[in-house]
């Protein structure tokens, strides 16, 4: 993008992220797509155990292979990612016995890693004191760069952070449900808890770190296990790995803890009932049923243009909103405000138009009823493989481009945010037997004068298309273990 990235170009690189996504990478970007990386972290050889209880659970709801689908055989996970690269990988530590282990998603197994009392590690890079308590099992979320940056170059800066968003989502919700509690954190000194991984941050680097269950007076490890003396090897599939001076300098950049890391809260509003159109409850739908997970896929391309009920539009934005509240409450300061629009196609009694989302209605934002929405919805797009006019309606999650583009650590954690209320909206709407198709790829500028944000300090950051749609005609089988 840029000869010699300086760091006056970080600003200007954030904004365009958003504001003009298609413009981050040289002209002559290419794909080499048999070139690409594995779709999971592969290693050779060394110690595997499998997860049992709640871990497994866990694991299994968030990162693990699902299914093989076809006709070109793509691994699924349970969670959503662009373009399917998966980027995020996850470690876990257990304090109990100082043990580091490394998730191999595809076999659903634990990989011993040779760290050497990480708890200690861990403790410094969260700036606890050394040999503090932890939780009994600690994720430590990190992103893979090559897997999204060999198709999407520079944009997958964005990309990632949104990836790892999603999966951190799924990992909170239902920690908390296995564990009884857990915690989040962003605020940690990056090359430290890398260190503890065993990563260098070049290829791969910490996003987020999640606390299970309660700390424990004596979380201290009760019996240090030996850890393997050599560590297993890398296999990568790419024969060269390619590299933007951009984009290291502006990942380099985001590993640098910004020395006011508060975030954003945006001020309470008081929505106009003018013109606002009341919700009815939601209903109530378990977001950790394996059914659930399992069944969620993007269905964009299959949105058949019926109606829903606005029971259905409710519940929806209901479990987006209550994601975002859960990582509030259970995050660090630094995690900013997010905020739910939605722009309404087909819902029964609820007249097209732009709206902003409130607990117990729809207020009108920007353009307010707009028989037109569906095409400008359209027009927004970058792409033509999904019909947006089709989908039911579509939620936008809406956030500070001015805070955000403050650094890029500032970025990195936003993103995250929202790929929680991704996650939470994609998997709502499959639990009420909703299709839906997430896009970080489209005029944000359009859809800001829509809702008439143009001139505030908030700006769609994701765009969620939610609708009924047809029968897949793509078969799938489930993954049978090893």
């Amino acid at each position: 993008m840029y000869r010699t990235p300086s760091p006056d170009r970080i600003t200007e690189y954030l904004r365009r992220l958003r504001e003009d996504p298609q413009s981050v990478n040289a002209p002559d970007w290419r794909v080499d797509y048999p070139d690409g990386p594995w779709p999971v972290k592969v290693h050779q050889s060394g110690t595997r155990v499998s997860p049992e209880g709640p871990l497994a659970r866990v694991l299994g709801g968030s990162v693990a292979v699902t299914a093989v689908r076809g006709p070109r055989t793509t691994l699924r996970r349970a969670v959503p990612s662009g373009g399917a690269m998966h980027p995020t990988e996850v470690y876990v530590l257990c304090a109990h016995t100082d043990r580091l282990w490394h998730v191999d998603p595809y076999r659903m197994e634990l990989l011993a890693l040779p760290a050497d009392r990480p708890s200690r590690l861990l403790c410094v890079g969260l700036r606890l004191a050394p040999g503090a308590a932890l939780p009994p099992v600690v994720l430590v979320l990190t992103s893979r760069f090559w897997k999204n940056f060999y198709k999407y170059g520079n944009f997958s800066f964005r990309l990632g952070a949104v990836d790892a968003g999603v999966v951190l989502g799924r990992v909170l919700r239902l920690a908390e449900a296995e564990f009884g509690t857990a915690l989040v954190r962003t605020d940690f000194v990056d090359a430290t808890v890398n260190a503890a991984l065993g990563l260098d941050g070049r290829d791969e680097s910490v996003y987020a770190v999640v606390g299970c269950g309660p700390v424990e007076a004596d979380g201290a490890a009760g019996r240090v296990d030996p850890a393997p003396i050599e560590a297993p090897s890398v296999l990568e599939r790419s024969r060269r790995v390619k590299r933007s001076l951009m984009f290291d300098f502006v990942q380099a950049s985001a590993q640098v803890l910004p020395p006011d890391p508060v975030a954003f809260r945006a001020a309470p509003e008081v929505a106009s009932r003018v013109g606002a159109v009341a919700l009815p409850a939601a209903a109530s739908v378990d977001l950790n049923d394996p059914r659930v997970i399992v069944r969620r896929r993007s269905g964009g391309r299959a949105f058949t243009g019926h109606p829903v009920d606005p029971a259905t539009l409710s519940t929806v934005l209901c479990h987006a909103e209550a994601a975002g509240a859960q990582l509030r409450d259970r995050a660090d300061p630094a995690v900013p405000d997010i905020r739910l629009f939605v722009a309404v196609h087909r819902v029964r009694g609820v007249p097209t138009g732009w709206y902003a989302y409130r607990p117990d209605l729809l207020a009108p934002a920007g353009r307010g009823p707009d028989p037109g929405l569906g095409p400008r919805l359209q027009e927004a797009l970058f792409g033509s493989g999904v019909n947006a006019e089709l989908a039911a309606f579509t939620v936008h999650v809406v956030a500070s481009p001015r805070h955000g583009c403050r650094s890029a650590r500032h970025y990195r954690t936003q993103q995250l945010a929202v790929g929680v209320a991704i996650e939470a909206t994609v998997l709502a709407a499959t639990a009420v037997d909703l299709g839906n198709h997430p896009f970080l790829g489209f005029d944000a500028g359009a859809v800001d004068a829509a809702y008439g944000l143009d001139g505030q300090d908030s700006g769609a950051q994701a765009q969620i298309c939610v609708g009924a749609v047809h029968a897949g005609d793509e078969w799938e089988v489930a993954v049978r273990p090893r």
